[in-house]
């Protein structure tokens, strides 16, 4: 044993050999360290003091304890700036897609990319041999669920819905919960349950493209207004924006780590937030799909837990955390209820009571938490692997989001760089990029791109941010080749 810093506890100066090989490269990151008993045995000591050891890097946040799996390597934090944030903000709009994303949205079930296209967990992360024996034991103690269905929903799991609201700071009541068909029908009712045709909803931006494709299904207007990567949305913008009375009619708003930017609304800015709303008479519609994907210590509070008027709009889904095929959301309408329950009784009417019924029960087991545990620790060590990749891929100029939950990272190339042709470049290769044009209205974010880290590392994940970099590095190059050229004609 190396005896240089001798007057330490043995513990340490085992982890400090650790941290030596860490900093060398014979330890990288996500790489799984030799077990309590092995470092016991390579270095002479007891099982206690090589445990010490490990607990020591683990609280200088250099390793990962995984529960029956040991110690693994934690990534470091890319040494990248993070993207720069966009100040401007236009006029309201109607929303008019841009093509990119037609053909993004055709490419998205691509089976062979990597990392895939949609920003969902990987298969190997979601229970479904636990949700597949649930599913059968209830199909044979109810089959009236295949051939029945209920408005209301299922009973069971609006319960269940309502227990675990209490964490993120809200009371619910079960009778005041509607089951939807995913989160995307729950945002597309209260939209129609607050606004009307031709009227004003406020966005941040960047924002999701399902949203702006919703907003423009109804025949509203979007305004976009800047969202920082880290704090999200910008309260000085969209106090500027809404001065006006009446000329914006509702927000929607993701405060925890939305797609695609992936940032943390800090609680101070809620509260501001929900009472700027209410004095200028604002309906806030919250989507809080990602809520649970956090990495502190603790669930971040809603919107909605700062509500004093019941005029929040709470929605939420399964599709993110547990089953995607489900389709099951739900939306928590307030003073909106008896609107929002007639417009759903109006589109799909019901939700599948099995799925439910089978949701319910997982999250009345312990399942559904013990699931959370275990996805988000993964979702952690994944967003650190894809984010060290790169920055050591990527050329210089770039920018990167490190976000503290959910699944995206936001990635600013240089200027000149088209997200356009990164994407339709990675595309024949198979690699799932999400092209910034895709996530506004605006031409501010044609120099972005969005990765999704939902899929565990692997070789070829590696292999795929490794050819991702030369992309954008070659993209980045051919302004500075093309003025070369210019300049040889004209010598």
């Amino acid at each position: 044993m190396d005896d240089s810093n001798a007057d330490a506890p043995l513990y340490e100066r085992i982890a400090n050999q650790v941290e030596q090989a860490m900093a060398g490269g014979a330890l990288r990151a996500g790489d799984r360290l030799p077990s309590v008993r092995q470092l016991s045995q390579q270095h002479g000591v007891s099982v206690t003091t090589a445990l010490q050891a490990l607990r020591h890097l683990e609280n200088r946040g250099l390793v990962q304890a995984r529960p029956k799996s040991g110690y693994f390597v934690c990534p470091r934090l890319p040494a990248l700036p993070e993207p720069q944030m966009d100040l401007r903000v236009d006029a309201a709009s109607f929303v008019s897609m841009d093509q990119v994303l037609h053909e993004f949205l055709l490419t998205m079930e691509d089976p062979q990319a990597v990392p895939a296209f949609q920003a969902l967990p990987a298969r190997s992360l979601l229970p479904e041999a636990k949700l597949q024996a649930i599913l059968a034991s209830v199909n044979r103690r109810h089959p009236e669920y295949g051939t029945t269905f209920s408005i209301a929903g299922s009973a069971a799991l609006r319960q269940q819905i309502a227990r675990r609201a209490v964490s993120s700071g809200v009371q619910l009541r079960p009778e005041e919960i509607v089951i939807t068909n995913g989160g995307m029908e729950a945002l597309y009712l209260a939209l129609k349950s607050v606004a009307a045709p031709g009227e004003t909803i406020l966005v941040e931006s960047p924002t999701y493209f399902s949203l702006l494709q919703t907003i423009e299904s109804l025949g509203m207007r979007a305004l976009e207004i800047p969202s920082h990567p880290r704090a999200g949305i910008s309260l000085e913008a969209l106090d500027f924006a809404t001065q006006t009375p009446g000329a914006v009619r509702a927000c929607v708003l993701l405060p925890h780590f939305p797609n695609p930017g992936g940032s943390l609304m800090p609680v101070e800015h809620k509260r501001q937030l929900v009472q700027l709303c209410a004095e200028r008479g604002i309906a806030v519609i919250e989507s809080d799909i990602y809520g649970e994907l956090y990495f502190g210590d603790q669930r971040p509070p809603v919107l909605k837990s700062f509500d004093e008027h019941n005029d929040v709009i709470l929605c939420s889904s399964f599709t993110k955390t547990v089953a995607p095929g489900y389709r099951i959301g739900w939306i928590a309408p307030g003073r909106h209820f008896m609107k929002t329950q007639a417009l759903k009784m109006r589109t799909s009417c019901a939700s599948p009571m099995l799925q439910q019924e089978v949701l319910a029960q997982f999250m009345r087991d312990g399942g559904y938490d013990h699931h959370l545990r275990r996805l988000r620790a993964a979702l952690k060590l994944q967003a650190h692997q894809m984010a060290d990749a790169v920055a050591r891929h990527f050329p210089m100029g770039c920018r990167l989001s490190i976000p503290q939950g959910g699944f995206m990272l936001w990635i600013e190339l240089p200027r000149h760089v088209d997200s356009r042709e990164v994407f339709a470049l990675a595309r024949l290769a198979h690699i799932g990029v999400a092209p910034g044009a895709a996530f506004s209205i605006s031409r501010r974010f044609d120099h972005f791109i969005r990765l999704q880290y939902g899929d565990p590392w692997s070789a070829r994940m590696e292999e795929s941010m490794r050819k991702l970099g030369q992309i954008v590095a070659k993209l980045a190059e051919a302004p500075s080749r093309q003025r070369q050229a210019e300049h040889a004609l004209q010598a």
